[in-house]
Order: structure tokens, then sequence, then C-alpha cells
């Protein structure tokens, strides 16, 4: 039995049923007729009342059950129970040392800027970022980002296609070096996000790009569904106040986001307050769809 079922049991929930990614229950912290209208994420413990309205935390939801004032007295009764870990670590391993490629391999990157400036990426951007198109090697026709470190040394490379990908094999993004290790931009954003104590983490390298076009720049790539060792341990210095989860919205439900950002909430609930955590997915499939506009009304919801 998982964690999330268990304490429910114990809070007095009853004739808990099974639909799919989430628990459906009836609301016992009020009064209610419906024996569905409690939905609880298997995963992330997250909930949402959908005859009131409300949703939060599964912390929050033990604050309502028991009918107590403070969050806090919530996480100390939890932390009562054997099963319930909240135990969080300040760190994790250190990893190996990260291969570091010659500066000179950025002279294959060649100064043609035309995908991203359709897509509405200035050319100072541009610039900032060191990227290029690639025309012979494993990179042919993608365009190229260097992937920086906290010490400027070239880590690896991330190229988007310039072909059109969904008629072929080719995959939409292609990475050389451990991008498990990486943190990026940290090279250009690392005090932006120390100040504002805010992280949002999104898939790829153009989601970012998006979000730094519309002046938002507190944020930093997963490449791809899973937090990464350096990303994690990174995260963990910045002692943010909040991250937010912003993977591509794969899923008609944009609460309930995709199977991938539950399992980074659930990785991240190890070592962070759920409280600190939220999955805020784009209002269309990635923020490459989004204008300006919209990614700023985005970001008034957060």
């Amino acid at each position: 039995m998982s964690d999330i079922k268990q304490t429910l049991l114990e809070l007095g929930y009853s004739n808990i049923k099974d639909s799919g990614e989430f628990y459906r229950t009836k609301p016992i912290y009020r009064n209610s007729d419906n024996e569905t209208s409690l939905s609880i994420n298997k995963v992330t413990g997250r909930f949402v009342d959908f005859g009131r309205n409300i949703r939060g935390s599964f912390e929050e939801l033990v604050r309502l059950t028991l009918k107590v004032d403070k969050i806090e007295d919530a996480k100390t009764w939890l932390s009562n129970k054997v099963y319930y870990n909240t135990e969080r670590p300040k760190h994790i391993e250190k990893i190996s040392e990260q291969k570091t490629f010659d500066e000179d391999l950025l002279n294959n990157l060649h100064d043609k800027q035309d995908y991203w400036i359709k897509r509405g990426v200035s050319q100072q951007t541009l610039l900032d970022f060191k990227g290029g198109e690639v025309d012979s090697g494993k990179m042919k026709d993608r365009y190229v980002f260097p992937i920086f470190n906290h010490r400027n040394k070239i880590v690896g490379f991330s190229g988007r296609d310039l072909l059109n990908y969904e008629n072929t094999k080719r995959p939409k993004w292609k990475h050389i070096g451990s991008k498990s290790n990486w943190v990026y931009p940290a090279f250009l954003n690392k005090k932006i996000i120390l100040q504002s104590k805010e992280i949002i983490i999104v898939e790829s390298i153009g989601d970012m790009l998006s979000l730094w076009e519309a002046g938002v720049k507190n944020v930093l790539v997963s490449f791809g569904l899973d937090i990464g060792a350096n990303l994690l341990n990174f995260l963990l210095k910045s002692d943010p106040t909040q991250v937010i989860l912003s993977f591509n919205n794969d899923n008609e439900n944009n609460f309930a986001g995709n199977n991938a950002a539950n399992k980074a909430f659930k990785k991240l609930s190890k070592y962070f307050d759920q409280s600190q955590i939220k999955i805020v997915l784009p209002d269309k499939k990635d923020f490459g769809e989004m204008n300006t506009e919209e990614i700023l009304n985005w970001i008034k919801k957060i």
C-alpha cells in the first residue's frame, strides 16, 4: 500500500476508489454526499476538491482533514507516521567530474539564426547563448547550443533539428555529453535565480528561450523528463522558495499534467517540502506555441 493511501485511511477516508493516476473519495472535512468529488494524485498527493474548487498539497489536505489552523501542525502529524518519510537530505552524492570539450568546436557553429528568429528569439539572445547551425557531422542540420558549466567550460552540446522531424526518424533534440550532469543556463542566470528564489524547470532549450524572450529568466532546462543529479544539487544549494515544474502539456487534464511532471514532483518531494513544489504546465503544448502576452498571463497564475 502506498504512503498516500495509508495516510488517507488513517485520517478516516473510506471507500477510496482507484481512478487511474488518482484516488477518488468523499471530502470528509466538509458536508458532502458526493463519494468521488475529492481527487488525490497517487504519486504526489496533491488534491482537488471539485465541489469547492479547492486544490493544494497533500499537507494541506491533511490540515483540512485534521481541522487544524497551521500547515506546520499537519506536517508534525505526518512526521509521527513511521511509513511517511518527512526527513529530507540537504544534498545528494557528488557525481564524477564532467568531461569537457575543446572551445575550438565552437568554430563549427555557423552564424545562421533564421530558425529561431522566425520563432521570436532575438539576435542578441542567440549571441548570448553562443549557438549556431551545423552542416556536417553528428549534429548536421541542427541548431546547436554549447552547454557551459559554472566554470564556463563546455560540457556538452544540445542540437535542435532543423528538418521536418515529424516525417523522419530524427529526434527533435539531440545531445552530446552527459545531460544528467547539466545545469543550464546557469552560466547566464545563476545570479537571477539566487535573487528570485523561484525556479521554473522546463523540458527543452526551446521552452527556455520562449520564456527568456518574455523576460522570464529564472528558468532551468531538464533536457527531458527527469531531474538530473547536478540540477538537483543546484536546486538544493539555491534554497528556493518555489520550484515550478513546467514540462510540456501532453495531457488534456491541465491539473494532472503528464506522468513526467508527477514523477519529478515525487522525486523533489524527497528533498523539498511539497508546498515548495508546483506543477504548472504551459497553457498550450509547450512554451514555443505561446506568444509573449500568453506567457505573461501564464506567469500570473504561478
